[in-house]
This record gives C-alpha cells, structure tokens and sequence, in this order.
C-alpha cells in the first residue's frame, strides 16, 4: 500500500509540472545570491537561456521588470498566480520578466518562475541600471 501511495504522489508531482527545480545565482555588482526556480516548463525555459544579463526598471512601485532576449515556451506552466514579494514571474502580452517588490492581486497572464531570497530581492530593487547577472548554478 506505501509502494502505491508514494506511486501516486510522484506521478501527480511529475504531471504538474513541478519537479526538479533549478537553483539560479543572482549576481548584482560583486554580490551573488542563490535562488530557486521552478519547475514548470516555462521556469525550465527560462533556465535554458541562461547565463543573461538584464537590466531591470521599475514598474510602478510593486514591481520591477525586464525584457528577455526571446519569449519564454511556456508549455503545461500555469498562467497566473498570486504574486508575493520575492516572486520572479513572466508577464506573457508583454513578454518581460517582473521581479515583486510588494504583494500583489492574483493576476491572469502571469506565470510564476521562482522566488527570490530576500537579500537578492533587495539588490534587485537597488541594482537602479545596473546589470544584473543570472546564472545556473552549477
């Protein structure tokens, strides 16, 4: 009965997208923080494209965004999601990345990637236009 249980939970974990995480590194002057993305596809994505340089604005004072170099595939990820302050997301019309500085209203067309530790968080909100290096974490 415990083989069946453990069966079951995995094949669920794995149809929702949200298996193997990825850990990324934040890099913002001499500064480097460890993050973790997600696990549904577009977070995978976003993953595929790293290493980037960004450079991030605000955008109002919830928020601060930047663009990607390609749109992310968002496969089976969810499109949208409740954002907290730290969470790292896609904003598909516009096809950005927006980094919450502030707790947010669920929104649709939002697909959550990650979250952001508070210290990374913090240098993304001064990095002003500063690049911002994102990395895997090997």
């Amino acid at each position: 009965m415990k083989v069946l249980t453990v069966a079951a939970i995995t094949a669920c974990l794995l149809l929702s997208g949200n298996v193997m995480a990825q850990n990324i590194q934040i890099k913002v002057g001499d500064r480097s923080y460890t993050c973790e993305l997600n696990g549904n596809d577009a977070a995978k994505d976003f993953a595929s494209q790293l290493p980037l340089k960004l450079k991030f604005e605000d955008f109002g004072s919830t928020e601060r965004i930047s663009y990607l170099p390609k749109s992310l595939n968002l496969g089976s990820a969810p499109r949208s999601c409740d954002p907290q302050k730290g969470d790292i997301t896609y904003y598909v019309p516009w096809e950005n990345l927006a980094v919450f500085v502030k707790d947010f209203r669920p929104s649709e067309n939002l697909v959550p990637l990650g979250k952001l530790s508070p210290e990374a968080l913090k240098a993304i909100q001064e990095s002003g236009s500063k690049d911002v290096e994102i990395s895997l974490v090997k």
